[in-house]
């Protein structure tokens, strides 16, 4: 049987002319329309904005929303199709299509032939120093891990007696009862969105934050309530002001090390939120999966359930440690707990005993691991300010003190066009959009960039993203210029 014909019974996903135009943005016109409506729809669908299966609206729909003509949308859907992304029958409208034999959004894109393609849109450390060797203590403990079941919903009993110990020396008493491990933050996130979010309830949430968080907490049926995008991603009044319009359920928040920002929630703005949580009766959800990443020691405040006892602390190997350990864990109350190992039960059952295994020996091994790894992200973090500011000194791009990468302010509106042109050019980045929660124009003047990479590796891409943001600024250069004389004859006439 052809696969292709399969019937899934799925009904696939409408996007409005008007959703479509808020993901899209406003048009920059920088160079020819219908060119930078399909390079950022082909970055919609590369992120996961735009998913596999969706029905787009019609041309002459998106037409109106966005203020074209008819023959821009259709070219750009012709455009589409012609890049294998986009099916459209007469009757049937057109829908998006993924290939079957994309492994990686690298093959969405077309690269200079022999160039390679470099992945920026990724923030996890490949494996440091000395993650060899717990491996292989942990093989040598596997006779005795193969003498159970494997079957762990809660955990390996070793691990959460580990991860409650940390928990406990860092000023925080937990019981080992109290730890459940997951599949990674990401599995820790959707095992929570799942247990304590009925659909339609809604969810407090980071003006700039995570994206997969975010999308899996709605894919949980949350309503999510963005803080206002300011000088901090903690606003207090505006959170003040989110949680007394309407009741919410929880609010998901990453204190240390900020993704994206790379910032740091202050004790004050902790104790604060703590203040106002309790007082609408909101359950915090704490991503801390970046707080071990502290590349310069900066004392940080003690863990939100300090402040709140009824905190819900995500942690993650992944992000300490290897991008491929995936091991997460939720620190929760114990009145929390049973409903989670409930909910877990329904799922998969446990996360891989033998990754828990390696990760018990890292965590007791005295950190010799973790500071390799810290130390090798700090000089790619070095590295990589010193190659922009000598390649690229009109971006803006500040030291963080701890996490997986920068997050630069460009000299203007262009994120969404430096993207598209970076990937002609085999440079894969994630535009600063898809960091903001509302679709708009806020995260058109930032680039996440990380410095997970090798130095040569880190050199290259630096150099591919100048390539393209000469690419940027010429296509406006010479749309000034081919503009200008039209207005001069327009003065004369």
């Amino acid at each position: 049987m052809n696969s292709q014909s399969c019937n899934t019974g799925l009904m696939p996903a409408i996007l409005s002319a008007r959703r479509l135009a808020q993901l899209l943005g406003p048009l920059d016109h920088a160079g020819p329309a219908y060119r930078e409506i399909a390079d950022r729809m082909r970055l919609l669908v590369v992120d996961g904005r735009v998913s596999d299966g969706s029905r787009l609206p019609s041309e002459r729909e998106l037409a109106t929303a966005i203020g074209v003509s008819r023959t821009t949308t259709t070219r750009v859907y012709a455009e589409l199709r012609d890049a294998g992304l986009l099916q459209s029958r007469q009757g049937s409208g057109s829908v998006v299509r993924v290939p079957l034999s994309t492994s990686s959004a690298s093959s969405l894109i077309v690269t200079p032939d022999g160039a390679g393609t470099i992945a920026m849109t990724y923030a996890a450390p490949v494996g440091p120093p000395g993650l060899t060797r717990a491996f292989e203590t942990a093989v040598a403990k596997l006779p005795g891990l193969l003498a159970t079941t494997g079957y762990l919903p809660d955990g390996l009993p070793v691990l959460r007696e580990v991860l409650a110990q940390r928990y406990t020396d860092g000023g925080l008493p937990t019981d080992p009862e109290q730890i459940v491990v997951t599949s990674g933050a990401m599995g820790a996130i959707s095992l929570l969105a799942r247990t304590l979010i009925s659909p339609g309830q809604r969810v407090a949430v980071e003006g700039m934050g995570y994206p997969h968080a975010h999308d899996s907490l709605v894919a949980a049926g949350a309503r999510l309530s963005a803080l206002p995008v300011d000088g901090s991603p903690w606003d207090t009044e505006g959170l003040g002001a989110v949680l007394a319009g309407s009741p919410h359920r929880a609010a998901l928040f990453v204190p240390d090390f900020h993704n994206p920002t790379a910032a740091v929630m202050s004790d004050a703005e902790r104790t604060e939120w703590a203040r106002q949580l309790r007082r609408h009766d909101v359950v915090p959800i704490v991503d801390e999966s970046l707080r071990d990443i502290n590349l310069d020691g900066l004392e940080l405040p003690p863990v939100f359930a300090t402040y709140d006892p009824r905190a819900l602390l995500i942690g993650s190997s992944s992000k300490a440690y290897w991008g491929g350990l995936r091991v997460g864990w939720i620190r929760a109350p114990k009145d929390a707990v049973m409903p989670l190992v409930q909910a877990r039960m329904m799922d998969d059952l446990g996360s891989s005993a033998f990754d828990q295994l390696v990760l018990s020996e890292l965590l007791v091994e005295g950190g010799q691991t973790a500071a390799a790894g810290r130390a090798r992200l700090r000089a790619g973090r070095d590295h990589l300010l010193s190659e922009l500011a000598r390649e690229l000194p009109d971006v803006h791009a500040p030291c963080p003190p701890g996490g997986l990468s920068l997050w630069v302010t460009l000299p203007e509106r262009m994120s969404s066009r430096l993207t598209a042109a970076a990937a002609r050019h085999g440079l894969l980045l994630t535009p600063g959009p898809r960091f903001v929660t509302r679709p708009g124009t806020v995260g058109e003047r930032h680039l996440r960039l990380p410095y997970n990479q090798s130095h040569e590796t880190l050199t290259e891409a630096v150099a591919r993203l100048r390539a393209a943001y000469d690419d940027v600024i010429g296509a406006r250069t010479t749309e000034t210029s081919t503009a200008a004389p039209s207005k001069t004859l327009e003065m004369i006439a």
